[in-house]
């Protein structure tokens, strides 16, 4: 999340981690990313062992020892850095693909696992404290999601979201690279257009969606579908980068540059209207692989 006319974000992430190899963990994960004062940038992460876990389901809730994630709230704590931050549940969940029987299908037969948005775009109040500094949110434009479960994920993925656009407040854009398979979704005014049927997904379709240039840092992808026709580009500033390690079931480790103020340009045209451009200054984005993305250390140090 990041509060509208601010040069900062956070982000923060709940995990539960059992591998091949016996290592099983609960883990906490936070990071404030400041573009005006990189120096006060910082990321933070502890694990705990299972018996500090508790998990809920009716109505779900998952504390990791005293820090609590629920369907419309997040608290928790660490090393200085706190948050305490609620938010009513989005009503639009976006997957990878529109069919579940098919990504249940995939999820078992090629290992991929299952990934969705279940808060794909939600308004967060509350507030985020990092020592003597406290950041008072009102309605900030926040995510909650990209989320896997399985015993596989993939090997590399480049990823995006943003529901910060000055211009349109509605407008709400999400993407996900898997291999060479893209899905979008994009939100305007109320409606919804997810390119996400097979069609738009698999790259021999001649109505994929397309990437034009993926690199780290820069990506450029269109889609055409649903009503509307869209392209973007989204650009990572060299001073925002949150450098993170995921260990995943098998004991391997995707390395996920991550920023969460890259600046997205959106330019979309539905059926019957003129073009128009969109841009915000905080979209979230990250490069995702075996190998690390950038130079530079991430944490945790998994061997």
């Amino acid at each position: 999340m990041s509060p509208p006319g601010t040069d900062v974000a956070f982000w923060y992430r709940y995990t539960l981690l059992s591998t091949e190899s016996g290592h099983q963990e609960g883990r906490l994960w936070a990071a404030l990313t400041d573009r005006a004062d990189p120096a006060a940038s910082t990321f933070v992460t502890e694990a705990v062992g299972l018996d500090d876990v508790r998990t809920g389901a009716a109505p779900f809730e998952l504390t990791i020892d005293d820090s609590v994630l629920t369907s419309r709230s997040a608290t928790g704590s660490l090393e200085g850095l706190s948050w305490d931050l609620s938010y009513d549940p989005d009503t639009f969940a976006f997957t990878p693909l529109r069919s579940q029987a098919l990504t249940s299908v995939l999820a078992k037969t090629i290992g991929t696992g299952k990934h969705w948005s279940r808060n794909e775009s939600v308004a967060m109040s509350g507030e985020v404290t990092i020592g003597d500094r406290t950041i008072d949110l009102t309605d900030a434009p926040g995510h909650q999601g990209h989320t896997v479960s399985g015993l596989s994920p993939p090997a590399e993925w480049t990823w995006v979201q943003c529901n910060d656009f000055a211009e349109d407040p509605s407008a709400v854009l999400e993407a996900l690279r898997l291999d060479d398979k893209l899905s979008l979704c994009l939100r305007l005014g109320g409606e919804v257009y997810p390119l996400n049927r097979l069609q738009h997904v698999h790259p021999a379709s001649p109505w994929a969606n397309v990437v034009e240039h993926d690199e780290v840092g820069t990506w450029r992808f269109r889609g055409a579908g649903e009503g509307v026709q869209f392209e973007v580009t989204v650009d990572a500033p060299a001073e925002c980068w949150q450098r993170v390690a995921y260990r995943v079931p098998d004991d391997s480790v995707r390395y996920n540059a991550h920023c969460s103020l890259s600046t997205v340009t959106l330019t979309y045209q539905r059926d019957g209207e003129e073009s128009t451009t969109l841009t915000s200054d905080a979209g979230r984005a990250e490069w995702v692989s075996t190998d690390p993305p950038l130079p530079g250390g991430y944490r945790p140090d998994w061997s």
